[in-house]
Order: C-alpha cells, then structure tokens, then sequence
C-alpha cells in the first residue's frame, strides 16, 4: 500500500535507494542474500532470521509502482466483481477470527490501508464505526463511494491519526506492514490509537508458507514494492518489540477464486503459472471459477492485543 512505505522521513534524495547498516528487528549487521527482485536484492539477517530488500528501494522507485494502475482490475469490468467479491468473502473470515478474539462489533474500528473499502463495509454491516486511512486519493474515493456514506475514509499517512490516541477497539493491517519503511514506529502508533486490551489483526505474507518453501526464488510475494518478509517468529518479535502481548497466529486462509488468483498471475507472472491458469480457465465453467473458495494462500494472519491498564488497586500500598 502506498501509503505507508512513505511512512519514514528521510533527506536522501527521492532517487536514492536506502541501504540499512542493522537489521530493523534485532541491530544484527550479518546478512545472506535470498533473492533478486528486478534489481531489489532481498537479504536474510543471520541472527533473526527477518528478510528484507537491501538496499530499500527509492521513493521514486516505489512512486513508479505505486501509480493509477496498481490494481488487479479495473472498475466496471468482470474481473474487478470477482475480485471484490473474494475480498468481501475474506473480509467476513477476519471479521469472524476477531470477533472468536473477543472484538464486539458495536465498537470503533481503524484500517490502515484500507484500498477501496471493501474490508470497512463488511466491518460496517456488522455494526462498527469504522475509519479507513489510504494514500491514494483515487483508492479513498472508490472507498468513499463503496461505504455509501457509512464510517470515515482519510486520505494521506498515519499522521492523520496521531490525535486518536486509546480512541479505538480494533485495528486492521491486510497486506500493509511489508510495505512499511520502518515497521517498529508504525506499530507503536498504532499502539497508541488502540484502547488498552484494544485488538490489532495483521495479514501478511509468510516466509514460512508452504508457498514460499516451494516456489524458493520464484515466490510471488517476491515483489519491489515488498521491504520486509515476515514468519510467524519474526512478525511476534516485531510485535512484542512495539508493546504487543497475547500474540496469536492463524492460518493464511483467504477467500480466492480461479479468476481471482488468475489476474493476480497476469499481473506478477511467474513462469509457468501463468499459462497454466489461462488453460485452467479455459477449461472451467464460468461459475465455478468465478466463485470464492477458503484456501491456504502464501500469508499469515496475527491477531495481538494492547495490554490493559494494571489494576490500580494492585500497584498502589493501601
């Protein structure tokens, strides 16, 4: 998401790529290469473990990626109604696992990254008030309009949000915290917009996937715009760091369809897959392959909870 790999303040030029001199998780300097990414090298720290590109892409690189037409389909066509339609069906299978987490519904809900909305209007027909902050204008607008009128959508940075501080009871992270420039300051203000005992969800993709075991260099969460890859060990000292307790991992489960896993490869082929799901399609019923199904996708879902306020009574002598 756009909005928040421009998250970190910098004077380097907008053209220069960042390279890191520590490891953002545990300050370790050792790294091992992993892969190449168009020419975004992706390194493993060798005491923690966390991947990262090395060097960070500029913000001119990442502006180039991130233009009108970082989408998957465009509005008022076929392929973009599959899509929206595997989001919602997703949307609703978080909302359950928050909500098996202890989250009421009747409460105030903020999503960082919140694209076109179509997480928010599943958390608004449960009865949250929900609040959505995205950086791009035309994402907000496309939110805006999905809404209809229901909840608040923001456009720019979590800046937006500083003045929210303990003003919400849950917070959502889909496919956004890979893209963070420094992943340790965003959560710990997201920590501070949460109620305490308030519950933060994140998704994102899993270097320990049975995806990425298998398609190695070729995995297709591999991507530029991607500055950090987490794992279940990883993504819990990240949040433990940012003052996260009660950390609980799920599996990846997204709703997918053929069609929707088919635009995703046109839009990042990899060699192979892409021709095989044109076949795929091509020999599929239009209303099987159209229709959202749970699978096992290349992500991992964390759900971790802002400590409450200590007992009075208990920290203070009679």
């Amino acid at each position: 998401m756009p909005l928040l790999a421009r998250l970190a303040h910098s004077h380097a030029p907008s053209h220069a790529r960042r390279p890191l001199s520590a490891c953002p998780l545990c300050g370790a300097t050792e790294f091992r290469p992993v892969a190449l990414v168009a020419s975004h090298p992706v390194v493993r720290c060798r005491s923690c473990q966390l991947q990262f590109t090395q060097p960070q892409p500029s913000d001119a690189e990442l502006a180039a990626i991130y233009g009108p037409d970082y989408v998957l389909a465009a509005d008022d066509t076929p392929e973009h109604a599959v899509i929206t339609r595997a989001k919602r069906a997703t949307a609703d299978h978080y909302l359950d696992l928050l909500e098996a987490a202890g989250a009421t519904p009747a409460g105030r809900l903020l999503e960082i990254g919140c694209g076109a909305g179509n997480f928010l209007l599943q958390a608004s027909r449960r009865g949250y008030e929900v609040t959505g902050v995205e950086y791009s204008a035309y994402a907000c607008a496309r939110a805006r309009q999905t809404l209809g009128g229901s909840g608040r959508v923001l456009t720019g940075e979590i800046d937006l949000i500083a003045s929210d501080a303990g003003l919400y009871d849950v917070c959502v992270l889909c496919d956004v915290i890979e893209h963070v420039r420094q992943p340790a300051d965003f959560l710990q203000r997201i920590l501070g917009a949460l109620r305490p005992g308030g519950i933060l969800l994140v998704v994102t993709p899993s270097t320990a996937s049975w995806s990425a075991r298998l398609m190695g260099k070729r995995w297709m969460e591999l991507k530029p715009e991607h500055l950090f890859y987490f794992s279940p060990t990883t993504l819990t000292r990240q949040l433990t760091g940012a003052g996260f307790a009660g950390i609980a991992h799920h599996r990846g489960i997204k709703y997918l369809s053929l069609d929707y896993v088919a635009a995703h490869f046109e839009k990042y082929p990899v060699t192979g897959i892409r021709a095989a799901l044109r076949a795929a399609r091509a020999l599929t019923p239009k209303g099987w392959r159209e229709r959202p199904r749970p699978l096992v996708a290349s992500g991992i879902i964390a759900i971790a909870r802002k400590p409450a306020l200590a007992n009075r009574s208990a920290t203070h002598s009679p």
